[in-house]
């Protein structure tokens, strides 16, 4: 699976927290949650370009694995990301 460009808007929507998927892939889940709070500290250009560098890395290194495959068509196919209400006050 070709992972998309980093040059994607999407993937600044990502580590911004712009947009939200419930992601499939544990290894991403946990490495955005972690570049999310450094980009919401501090929302440089810099720290954004480097989460995103990251987050990039981390899905094309794993490309060939379904969970990977899974969150790509999620957020880059024809599927909508979720709303950013927690699934504890949607309730």
């Amino acid at each position: 699976m070709r992972v998309p460009s980093k040059d994607d808007p999407l993937w600044v929507d990502i580590v911004t927290g712009r947009k939200t998927f419930r992601l499939k892939f544990l290894a991403a889940k946990i490495l955005l949650g972690r570049v999310m709070r450094t980009v919401s500290a501090s929302p440089t250009p810099e720290n954004i370009e480097d989460a995103v560098n990251q987050l990039h890395a981390m899905y094309d290194k794993n490309a060939a694995s379904p969970s990977v495959k899974e969150d790509i068509n999620l957020i880059f196919g024809e599927e909508k990301p979720c709303s950013k209400i927690s699934s504890a006050s949607a309730r």
